[in-house]
């Protein structure tokens, strides 16, 4: 089936190469001239591992990328919207390269009607709204993306469902035909239904990671191993060890974004929300403990490795990272971070509005070895597997101190103790 897929980000760019594979010819839209030049070029411009491979294999073949609408367009049975909808000030999702990219689609009424797939994250009554903006010739389906950065390949082939809402029974058929072949339970709603299941989804992440570290946080006051207790806890069918973890704090493109869009859709429905509310502070409150556990930091050199919000990707929207270094610097700390792949977008995130560039006292450096050798402390934000396969004798003789603060809780207590450090992990007191 010909079909366009607008907007190169990770979900737009991921779902066009993963329908190119499933055997589809895909038109992908992208008005960024600079992102265009490097897709043609069959260079990602992310880091998702295997995209970049996926992407080669069909372009100039079944996957073409354009910044004309007409052309992206032009052979298309079903255009799949993939355009960001980041959060603003209000929590509320900016909307507005949506509603450009439906004006634009409007002034060019097809012949045949056209199937608009939402697969932005939108919040309840968008697709409704969408309907009735682009009026007839279009029918609106709305179809959420549940990819994880880092895994999103593995994802797209391999969902936990496939969610399809629709008030066109023959338009919901065709978009769920885009998956033929995929093994995964087919869910079929009404357009607000399918949108409040990928909020409530995110929703209902940010809650239990919030649970896992604060059990975490109790665990360690009674001098108990957090791991162990939510490990018991997860082996209850009902509950599940998923996203049982404790660390530093949910961060990414979707968990804070999708929980502020809730709260702040019940605030217009005016629906009191208690438990949401008390995940985010909760979030927050977690930051705070990582940074209690590095003692006082003025004037000694703390080593930072890791600044992606999680392994396996290089974005660090509202990463830990992005609080934790500058409240370091902040208590006069200088700090040596590390990150195998987000090191570029960490130092444009926290040089942005600034005329000077980084903080002062910050050195991003291209290997861990370098910002450990000589620090006070070695804090562990991102739980890469490099990291992970570090010797605790190693680490003890980089390091000047001997103060392991270890969020992702990479490293065994014991062994840690053993080369002759002080080890912090979240819910794992020492042995």
């Amino acid at each position: 089936m010909p079909i366009a897929v607008a907007g190169a980000g990770y979900v737009g760019l991921t779902t066009a190469a993963c329908l190119c594979e499933l055997g589809h010819e895909v038109a992908l839209l992208e008005i960024d001239p600079q992102r265009v030049a490097r897709l043609q070029r069959g260079e990602c411009p992310f880091y998702e591992p295997g995209l970049d491979q996926l992407l080669r294999r069909h372009l100039g073949r079944s996957l073409t990328v354009t910044p004309s609408l007409d052309e992206a367009i032009g052979r298309a049975e079903m255009l799949i919207v993939c355009v960001g909808t980041p959060p603003s000030a209000s929590g509320a999702p900016d909307l507005q390269a949506l509603w450009r990219l439906l004006d634009d689609l409007r002034e060019r009424r097809p012949a045949e009607p056209l199937v608009v797939v939402l697969k932005s994250t939108v919040p309840p009554g968008t697709n409704r709204r969408a309907q009735r903006r682009l009026g007839p010739g279009f029918v609106v389906v709305s179809n959420p993306e549940f990819l994880r950065e880092g895994t999103a390949i593995h994802d797209f082939f391999h969902p936990d469902r496939i969610v399809v809402g629709a008030e066109s029974a023959p338009a919901a058929r065709q978009v769920a035909d885009l998956y033929r072949g995929i093994d995964a339970p087919l869910v079929t709603t009404g357009w607000e239904e399918a949108e409040l299941i990928k909020y409530a989804s995110n929703a209902f992440l940010a809650v239990k990671l919030s649970f896992a570290n604060e059990v975490a946080a109790l665990a360690d006051a009674l001098g108990a191993d957090g791991l162990a207790v939510l490990k018991g806890v997860g082996l209850d069918r009902r509950i599940g060890g998923h996203f049982l973890h404790p660390g530093p704090g949910y961060g990414g493109s979707c968990l804070p974004k999708d929980l502020a869009a809730l709260l702040w859709t019940a605030r217009r429905r005016r629906v009191r929300l208690d438990l949401l509310p008390a995940a985010r502070r909760a979030n927050l409150r977690q930051r705070e403990r990582v940074l209690a556990m590095l003692e006082p930091a003025a004037g000694r050199r703390i080593a930072v490795w890791g600044l992606a919000f999680k392994a396996g990707t290089d974005d660090v929207r509202e990463s830990p990272a992005l609080a934790i270094v500058p409240a370091l610097l902040a208590q006069g700390a200088r700090v040596l971070a590390h990150d195998p792949q987000a090191r570029g977008n960490f130092a444009a995130a926290l040089a942005a509005g600034r005329p000077e560039g980084l903080p002062p006292g910050l050195r991003l450096v291209a290997d861990p070895w370098e910002a450990a050798r000589g620090a006070d402390a070695l804090l562990v934000l991102t739980e890469w597997p490099e990291y992970a396969a570090a010797r605790p004798e190693e680490i003890r003789s980089a390091l000047a101190g001997d103060l392991v603060v270890d969020a992702r809780n990479l490293f065994d207590p014991g062994a840690m103790a053993a080369a002759g450090l002080r080890y912090r992990g979240v819910g794992r007191s020492m042995p």
